[in-house]
C-alpha cells in the first residue's frame, strides 16, 4: 500500500499538465474539445445508418426486391459522404487549437524550467543530480508537449465516441447494454500502475553519468577508461531496460485482458440478444443497434488506449519537471531574480567575517569554517593561503552569497549581505578563476546591461586583451593566458568594486604568467581585493596576507612579517611549486542521411528472437477481427473462441516488442556536451516509435488489412476490387502526413539542440553564471533557441490538423463507393446479400485497424528522423580511433625522450 502511495504521489493530475495554460490556451483548448466531443459523435451516428442497413439486408433477404429498396441504400451512401465532411472539419479544428495551445505551453514550461534551474540555490546543485536537468529539459518537457497536443484531444475523441455508444445502447436497449456493462469492473482492472515514473528515474540517471562523462572525455580517452565509462553508462541503461520490460508486460497484459473480456462482452451479448428477441419479443432493429454500440465502444477503447499510456507518461514526467519549477517559485532562500533586498547607493567595499562556521549542505557533518574573523579594508589587497581544503574559496563563495553561513555573519560596510538585494550584491562584485568560462553564447557586454562598445574596449585594453582579440575572433583557440585575459576583462566590465582572484594565475605558464600578473595588478588598483593563490611569488605585494589552518586564520601580516614568524606561510612557499596545463575544443558539422527501415530493426538483431516471436504474435492477433466479421456475418453464435484467442495473444506481443525496443545507444563523438546529451535524451527513446510497442501495432494492422482482403475476396472478389483501387489513396494520405511530421521533427530537434548546448553548458558553470548575475542573459538566449519551433508549430499546427482530418475521413468516403456499389451488386444478382455482408464487415474492421495506427504517425516521423541521426554517428570512422588494434607497438619499456619535429596544428574553424 505504501509503494502504491508513493506512486501516486509521484505523477501529476491530469488537469495538473495544462497548469502553465494561460486564458488564451484555455480557449483553444475548449474550443478543441467541443471539435473532438463532435468528432467523437460522428461516428456514433454510423451506427443507426449502419444498423438500419443491416435490419435493411435482413428484411430485403426475405422479400423481393424493388428499385425503391436500393434508394434507400444509395442514401446511407450520402450519409456517410456528409458525415465524411463534417470530420475533416472538426478534425482539423480540434488538431489545429491543441497543438496550438500547446506550442505556447511548452514553450512556457521551457522557459520557466531553466529559469527556475538558474535562479536555485547552490546547496540544491551539491545536493541533485545535474546530469539529469538535461534529460527533463528534453526527453520529459518532448513527452509533455506531445500529450498535451494532439494525443489528449485524440483521445477525447475516442472516449466519446465509446461514451456514446454505451448511451445509444441504453435508449435503443437498456437490458442488453446493463448485461454488457456488467463487465465493465473486469475492464477497470486492466489498467495496471504504471512504471514510467520508475523508467523515466532510470534514464534520468543514466543521462547524469553520460554528462560527467562526456564533460570529461579528454581524460577519459587519455586514461584509455572509455570501455570502463561505457560499462557505467551501460549499467544504468540495464536498470531503465528491465523496468521498461516490466512496463511492458504490465500495459499489454492489461490490454490482453481487455480484448479478452470485451470478445466475452460480445459472446454474452449474442447469447442474451436472442434470448430477448425469442423470448420477449424485442425489436430486432433495437438488438442490432445496442450490439454495434458495444461493437464501437471496443474499438474506440483499443484505439484510445496507446494515447492512455503516453497521458500516464507525461503525468510522469510533469511530476518531475513541476517540482524544479515550483521550488522556486514556492519557497528561496538565496534567489538572485528576488527583487527584495537594500540597494546602497554607495560602496565603499569593506569586508568584515564574523565568527563564520559553515558546512556545505552535500555534507552537514563536515566542518569547512569553524569560527573564520577576518577583516579586508576598502581598497586594500589581502591574499588568501593555505593547504587544499581549508576553507579559503568557501569564504569567497559564501561572500556572493551562493551559501548562508550556519552561524555568524559576513557584513559589507557594516551591513549584513543578507539584508543586501543579491543581484546588486554580485553585480558589485568581479570573480576571475583558475580556469574561466568563456561562454560560447554570452559576450564580455552581457555583463552589464547598457555598456557601451566603447566600454567594452576600454576593459579589453585594461586587461591587455584587446590586440589579440581583434585578431582572434574566435575564443576556442585561444591559449590559457588570453582566456584568463578575457576573463579579467569581463570582470572589468561591470566595474565592480571587490575583485575576488582564486587562483587565476596557478594554471598559466611562465610567459602567460607575467602578462596576466601585470594585467591583474591593472586591474585592482582602487579595488577592494581577495586572492587566492598557490603561486605564492603572485601575492608578495598584497597589503595583508592570511594563513588558513584547521579551517580559521591563524595568522595575518606582509609577506616580510610572515615569513619572520615561519608559520603556515613560511612552510608553504618553502614548498613551492607551479604546473601548467591548456586545453582545446574541437566541433564538427553534421550532414543528417537517409536511413532505410530495415536498418532501424537491425538495431535490434540480438533480440530478434522477441521479435520473430512479436510479431508471430501481432500477425494472430491481426486477424482475429476479420475472422470475427465471418462469425457476426453467418450469425453463428456466441464469439467466445476469440476472446480465447485474443488473451494469450496480446501480452506476449507487448512482452516481445516490449523486451526489445530498449535501445542501447552511446556516442563518444567530439561536440557540444549539450547537444550530445539532448540527443541521448531523446533520438534513443524516440526510435522506440520505429521499433516496440510501434512494430507490433505495424504488424497487427498489416495481417489485419490483409486477412480482411483475403476474406473479402473469398466471399465477393467485385466488391473486394473496388475497395483495393481506394486503398492507394488512404495510404497516399497517411504518407503525405508522416512525411510532414518528420520533415518537421527535424527541424524542431535541431532547435532543440541549441537549447540543450545552451542548458548544459550553463548548468555545468552555474557558479561562473551566478557570479556573473547572467542568469537573465542566459535565459533570454535560451529562450530565443526556441523561438523557432515555437513559430514553426504554430505554423504546422492547422496542416497538420487537416492531414489528420483528411485520413480520419478516408475511411467514410470508402464506405460511401462500398454502399453504393454493393448495393448495384445485389439488384443485378451477381451477388446475396450474406456475402456481401461478410466482405463489407471485414473491410471494415481493417480500416478501423489502420485508423489506429494512423494515430501513431508521428511517433514513427520523429522515430525516422533520431534513426538518421544515431546512424550518422555510428556511422562516423574517427581519423583518430582510441578502439583500433592498428600501428606499431613497442616491445621493450619506452624510456626515451619526445621529440617533435615541424609540428603544426590547426584547429577546425
Amino acid at each position: 500500500r505504501k509503494k502504491n502511495e508513493e506512486s501516486k504521489e509521484k505523477m501529476v493530475g491530469i488537469l495538473k499538465l495544462f497548469a502553465y495554460a494561460d486564458w488564451l490556451d484555455i480557449i483553444l483548448m475548449i474550443i478543441g474539445l467541443i471539435a473532438a466531443v463532435a468528432n467523437g459523435t460522428g461516428l456514433p451516428l454510423i451506427i443507426f445508418v449502419f444498423a438500419e442497413m443491416t435490419n435493411s439486408f435482413v428484411m430485403i433477404g426475405q422479400m423481393q426486391l424493388t428499385l425503391w429498396t436500393f434508394t434507400i441504400f444509395y442514401r446511407f451512401a450520402y450519409y456517410y459522404v456528409g458525415i465524411g465532411f463534417a470530420i475533416v472539419i472538426l478534425s482539423t479544428i480540434q488538431v489545429w487549437t491543441f497543438l496550438t495551445s500547446a506550442a505556447t505551453q511548452t514553450a512556457r514550461i521551457h522557459q520557466k524550467f531553466f529559469f527556475a534551474v538558474l535562479h536555485q540555490e547552490m546547496a540544491w546543485f551539491d545536493t541533485s543530480q545535474i546530469g539529469t536537468l538535461n534529460t527533463r529539459q528534453t526527453d520529459d518537457i518532448n513527452t509533455i508537449h506531445e500529450v498535451i497536443g494532439d494525443k489528449i484531444c485524440i483521445f477525447v475523441q475516442f472516449f466519446t465516441t465509446f461514451l456514446t455508444g454505451i448511451v445509444i445502447g441504453f435508449v435503443y436497449g437498456w437490458k442488453l447494454t446493463l448485461v454488457i456493462l456488467s463487465v465493465s469492473p473486469l475492464l477497470a482492472a486492466a489498467f495496471l500502475a504504471s512504471f514510467t515514473t520508475k523508467e523515466l528515474s532510470a534514464y534520468a540517471r543514466a543521462g547524469s553519468v553520460a554528462e560527467e562523462i562526456l564533460t570529461s572525455i579528454r581524460t577519459v580517452v587519455a586514461f584509455n577508461g572509455q570501455m570502463k565509462a561505457l560499462a557505467k553508462y551501460d549499467v544504468n541503461l540495464e536498470n531503465a531496460r528491465k523496468v521498461g520490460v516490466k512496463k511492458s508486460i504490465t500495459t499489454y497484459t492489461s490490454l490482453g485482458f481487455t480484448e479478452f473480456v470485451l470478445f466475452g462482452a460480445f459472446a454474452l451479448a449474442f447469447w442474451y440478444g436472442t434470448k430477448l428477441t425469442v423470448e420477449e419479443k424485442e425489436n430486432y432493429d433495437n438488438r442490432t443497434c445496442v450490439f454495434f454500440s458495444a461493437l464501437l465502444g471496443a474499438f474506440s477503447l483499443g484505439q484510445g488506449s496507446p494515447h492512455l499510456e503516453s497521458v500516464a507518461n507525461a503525468r510522469g514526467a510533469a511530476y518531475e519537471v513541476y517540482k524544479v519549477i515550483s521550488k522556486v517559485l514556492n519557497h528561496h532562500l538565496i534567489d538572485s531574480s528576488a527583487k527584495e533586498g537594500y540597494r546602497p547607493d554607495k560602496l565603499k567595499g569593506e569586508i568584515e567575517f564574523k565568527d563564520i562556521h559553515f558546512s556545505y549542505p552535500s555534507r552537514p557533518d563536515v566542518k569547512i569554517l569553524k569560527g573564520l574573523n577576518l577583516k579586508v579594508q576598502s581598497g586594500k589587497t589581502i591574499a588568501l593561503v593555505g593547504s587544499s581544503g581549508c576553507g579559503k574559496s568557501t569564504a569567497i563563495q559564501l561572500l556572493q552569497r551562493f551559501y548562508d553561513p550556519v552561524q555568524g555573519e559576513i557584513t559589507l560596510d557594516g551591513r549584513d549581505i543578507r539584508t543586501l538585494n543579491i543581484k546588486w550584491l554580485r553585480e558589485h562584485i568581479g570573480l576571475v578563476s583558475q580556469e574561466p568560462i568563456l561562454f560560447a553564447v554570452i559576450p564580455i557586454r552581457c555583463c552589464r546591461e547598457g555598456i557601451t562598445d566603447s566600454e567594452v574596449e576600454k576593459t579589453a585594453k585594461e586587461a591587455s586583451a584587446f590586440d589579440f582579440i581583434s585578431r582572434l575572433p574566435d575564443v576556442t583557440q585561444l591559449s590559457g593566458g588570453q582566456k584568463q585575459q578575457i576573463a579579467i576583462a569581463r570582470a572589468l566590465a561591470r566595474n565592480p568594486r571587490i575583485l575576488l582572484l582564486d587562483e587565476a594565475t596557478s594554471a598559466l605558464d611562465t610567459q602567460s604568467d607575467s602578462i596576466v600578473q601585470a594585467a591583474i595588478d591593472k586591474a585592482r588598483a582602487g579595488r577592494t581585493t581577495i586572492v587566492i593563490a598557490h603561486r605564492l611569488s603572485t601575492i608578495r605585494t598584497a597589503d595583508i596576507i592570511a594563513g588558513f589552518h584547521n579551517d580559521v586564520v591563524v595568522e595575518q601580516g606582509t609577506h616580510s612579517q610572515l615569513m619572520t614568524q615561519k608559520g603556515v606561510y613560511y612552510s608553504l612557499v618553502m614548498q613551492f611549486s607551479s604546473f601548467g596545463k591548456s586545453s582545446i575544443r574541437n566541433c564538427h558539422e553534421e550532414n543528417v542521411p537517409a536511413v532505410p527501415y530495415s536498418r532501424i530493426l537491425a538495431l535490434n538483431k540480438p533480440e530478434w528472437l522477441h521479435i520473430f516471436f512479436g510479431v508471430i504474435a501481432a500477425a494472430f492477433s491481426g486477424g482475429v477481427y476479420p475472422a470475427f466479421a465471418v462469425i457476426f456475418g453467418k450469425i453463428i453464435g456466441p464469439s467466445t473462441y476469440n476472446s480465447t484467442v485474443v488473451f494469450p495473444i496480446l501480452p506476449f506481443q507487448g512482452f516481445m516488442f516490449g523486451k526489445s525496443g530498449e535501445i542501447v545507444w552511446y556516442d563518444d563523438h567530439k561536440n557540444a556536451i549539450g547537444v550530445l546529451l539532448t540527443r541521448l535524451a531523446t533520438d534513443a527513446s524516440q526510435v522506440k516509435g520505429a521499433t516496440g510497442s510501434q512494430l507490433g501495432l505495424l504488424t497487427k494492422t498489416a495481417c489485419t488489412l490483409l486477412t480482411a482482403i483475403i476474406i473479402a475476396f473469398v466471399y465477393d472478389w467485385r466488391l473486394t476490387l473496388l475497395i483495393l483501387a481506394c486503398i492507394p489513396f488512404i495510404i497516399a494520405a497517411n504518407a503525405v502526413r508522416l512525411s510532414f511530421v518528420a520533415g518537421h521533427a527535424l527541424k524542431d530537434q535541431k532547435a532543440l539542440e541549441e537549447a540543450g548546448r545552451i542548458s548544459a553548458e550553463v548548468v555545468e558553470n552555474i557558479r561562473t553564471v551566478a557570479s556573473l548575475s547572467s542568469e537573465d542573459a542566459f535565459c533570454e538566449r535560451h529562450n530565443a533557441s526556441l523561438n523557432g519551433p515555437y513559430r514553426d508549430s504554430l505554423t504546422k499546427a492547422p496542416l497538420y490538423g487537416l492531414t489528420y482530418g483528411i485520413v480520419q475521413c478516408a475511411n467514410y468516403f470508402l464506405d460511401a463507393a462500398v454502399f453504393r456499389f454493393r448495393a448495384w451488386l445485389i439488384a443485378n444478382c451477381y451477388t446475396n446479400f450474406e456475402n456481401v455482408f461478410i466482405a463489407f464487415l471485414s473491410i471494415l474492421f481493417g480500416a478501423m485497424n489502420v485508423g489506429q495506427s494512423t494515430s501513431l504517425a508521428p511517433d514513427f516521423g520523429k522515430a525516422k528522423v533520431s534513426a538518421q541521426r544515431i546512424f550518422q554517428l555510428l556511422d562516423r570512422k574517427p581519423f583518430i580511433d582510441s578502439y583500433s588494434e592498428k600501428g606499431t607497438k613497442l616491445v621493450r619499456q619506452f624510456r626515451k625522450s619526445l621529440k617533435l619535429t615541424n609540428l603544426v596544428v590547426l584547429y577546425c574553424p
